[in-house]
């Protein structure tokens, strides 16, 4: 009879240390693995970026996609896509991204895709931002101490 308290106590120890380490565990992999996108549209004066965007991060590495239009003034759309990819980290509770590579389209500058951040157009630059979870579903990727977009994850994660 003894043998199986001692038994109950141990192994109520046990749990109650295996639970919470499991429990931090299993929210550092979904913080490190998980996949989202939104639907973006910058304005400025006579310009607008409408692009739809998809983030992916896998254990220190990522990439970035979008695709959409650019449309200034009056003129026909333009094709508007990008490629990057990246490494990234956290440091003081901020996501640091670095870009690797970059394939943007349209190829030429344009006015108001000068104040998107050097991340997305130039290899090796840098964004530190930060996200936070907004609900089981989505994110909130915060720039500056201001929300940039709202992410929903995608369905296969």
């Amino acid at each position: 009879m003894k043998t199986n308290k001692l038994y109950l106590l141990w192994g109520g120890v046990i749990i109650a240390i295996a639970a919470p380490l499991l429990c931090a565990g299993y929210l550092n992999y979904q913080r490190n693995h998980f996949t989202c996108g939104a639907h973006a549209i910058i304005v400025d004066d006579d310009a607008i970026l409408d692009i739809i965007t998809d983030y992916s991060f896998d254990s220190g590495s990522g990439s970035y996609e979008s695709s959409g239009k650019y449309i200034k003034g009056m003129q026909p759309a333009l094709a508007a896509s990008n490629n990057v990819s990246f490494n990234y980290w956290y440091e003081n509770g901020q996501m640091i991204m670095v870009s690797n590579d970059t394939n943007e389209l349209p190829k030429r500058a344009e006015p108001l895709l000068d104040h998107v951040p050097d991340f997305y157009h130039l290899r090796d630059r840098g964004i530190s931002i930060d996200i936070v979870r907004a609900n089981a579903e989505s994110y909130y990727f915060v720039y500056g101490h201001t929300p940039v977009f709202y992410c929903t994850k995608s369905r296969q994660d």
